[in-house]
């Protein structure tokens, strides 16, 4: 009978360990979903948009490229438009001109930062990249986390865009062959997955724009790039009006539209409005961004040549009615690499667009491919306000006995300084070397010899005839 109940109080206390256990695991299943009702229907509410980042979300002078989708973003949802992008921005150059920090001190709760930035800091690392090195991805990291912990810290929510497969931007694909643009795709992948990591950090505080798969939708699926019936032409091929993009770097004004409507989904997904869903741009109002009707075709993308009237370095003209090319300048003076400032002749006192040189990324000069004009590498110093000849180079002359060499696509150029040719040239090395300098041991030896040598042998001569004699 002892034993009978003994065994009812061992099954009894196996089911009260069993309720107990079952008890605590529920809360414990409920923490690992870490979402509650509560959660799960939050709603944003915004009154403003800011731009953050280059020129994809940011300064367009020509207006080819804008409406950018930031603003687009700001029209659909009603809300007012502050724009801080900046072309040619780096993660670096935007901390140090305290861009975000002066979204932060003047905006706060109630705004969403639309925010792309790395892609100069992809340029600027490519020689890395196209040998496996991606160690510059771990300053990207640091320089987004500070951005964005400004941000965070006045309460504004973020949309933080990662960047499409750089291994088909023109930019770059332009300038390495083809074997080496998957180290390209690599880096993007990795850049994407650690932009990820970044955003948990923050919880809903920042969510992350796919743009990697919208633009890699874009170029590949044309059904992503129909427009009523009209086809937008996607890369290679550029046009100012109905291509993707306008260039080798930017989307033009219909690429935008089309990027802003992936955007309003993630906006709709990331950030609900308490209001509904967001609308997106229509077909219609798409279509009014290029110059495509059910009735034409596409514009063309090989804009008639151009003749320029008076000086060439002073016309203005409309360089989206012109076709571009890259040209690599290197300069160096005595070993030292002499960078070429960004946007040289763009947007100058006499006009927005300067004759030939849109702008220059130290080495990479967009130049105008379908001027009649006879181009030459003088224009571009001309317009840069440095100085070239076979004498001079910038800062240096010859007048010491210093040597100016040119090499054109890695052959030395023996033609006339005043009018150096850019038809066809792919690449062009300057470089300024300094007169070897004498050491002082070298200047006595130089002075003295003869001489010296004979003042020597004269004085040996009286000193031994001098001893003599005492003799």
């Amino acid at each position: 009978m002892h034993k009978v109940s003994s065994k009812f109080a061992k099954i009894n206390c196996f089911w009260l360990l069993a309720v107990l256990l079952l008890s605590t695991s529920s809360p414990f299943v409920q923490a690992q979903n870490e979402t509650t009702p509560e959660e799960e229907n939050r709603t944003f509410q915004y009154h403003t948009i800011a731009s953050l980042g280059d020129s994809t979300l940011g300064s367009d002078p020509s207006g080819y490229r804008g409406p950018f989708a930031s603003v687009h973003a700001a029209n659909l949802m009603d809300l007012d438009y502050y724009e801080g992008a900046v072309g040619g921005d780096r993660s670096w150059t935007l901390i140090d001109a305290g861009r975000h920090t002066t979204i932060a001190e003047n905006y706060g709760n109630g705004t969403l930062v639309t925010m792309m930035v790395g892609a100069w800091d992809f340029i600027d690392s490519d020689v890395e990249i196209i040998t496996g090195d991606y160690s510059f991805i771990d300053e990207l990291d640091e320089n987004i986390t500070i951005i964005l912990d400004t941000l965070v810290a006045s309460e504004i929510d973020v949309l933080v865009w990662n960047l499409p497969n750089m291994s088909f931007l023109p930019f770059l694909t332009q300038i390495f062959p083809t074997e080496l643009h998957h180290y390209f795709t690599e880096a993007s992948n990795e850049w994407a997955i650690r932009l990820n990591q970044i955003a948990e950090r923050y919880g809903d505080d920042v969510q992350v724009f796919d743009l990697m798969t919208a633009s890699d939708d874009l170029l590949q699926n044309k059904s992503a790039r129909m427009i009523l019936g009209n086809e937008v032409t996607s890369p290679p091929m550029v046009c100012a009006k109905n291509c993707i993009m306008v260039d080798s770097l930017h989307p033009t004004s219909v690429g935008q539209g089309l990027l802003a409507n992936y955007m309003m989904d993630a906006i709709n997904e990331k950030f609900p409005s308490p209001n509904g869903t967001y609308p997106l741009l229509s077909e219609e109002e798409l279509l009014s961004l290029t110059t495509l009707t059910n009735n034409t075709d596409e514009d063309s993308t090989e804009p008639a040549s151009i003749f320029i009237e008076g000086e060439i370095t002073e016309e203005c003209f409309d360089w989206a009615e012109s076709t571009y090319r890259d040209m690599y300048v290197t300069i160096t003076i005595d070993s030292e690499y002499i960078p070429i400032p960004s946007y040289v002749g763009f947007n100058t006192e006499l006009c927005r667009q300067s004759t030939h040189v849109m702008y220059s990324g130290e080495e990479a000069i967009h130049v105008v491919s379908n001027v009649e004009n006879m181009l030459t590498l003088n224009h571009f110093f001309e317009i840069w306000g440095e100085n070239l000849s076979a004498t001079t180079l910038l800062y240096k002359d010859t007048s010491d006995g210093g040597e100016i060499t040119l090499d054109v696509n890695g052959v030395r150029y023996e033609g006339d300084w005043s009018a150096i040719p850019l038809e066809g040239v792919i690449s062009l090395d300057i470089v300024y070397t300094s007169p070897p300098v004498m050491t002082v041991e070298e200047d006595i030896e130089d002075d003295s010899l003869p001489g010296f040598s004979m003042v020597l042998v004269l004085a040996s001569t009286l000193l031994a005839m001098a001893v003599i004699r005492r003799r």
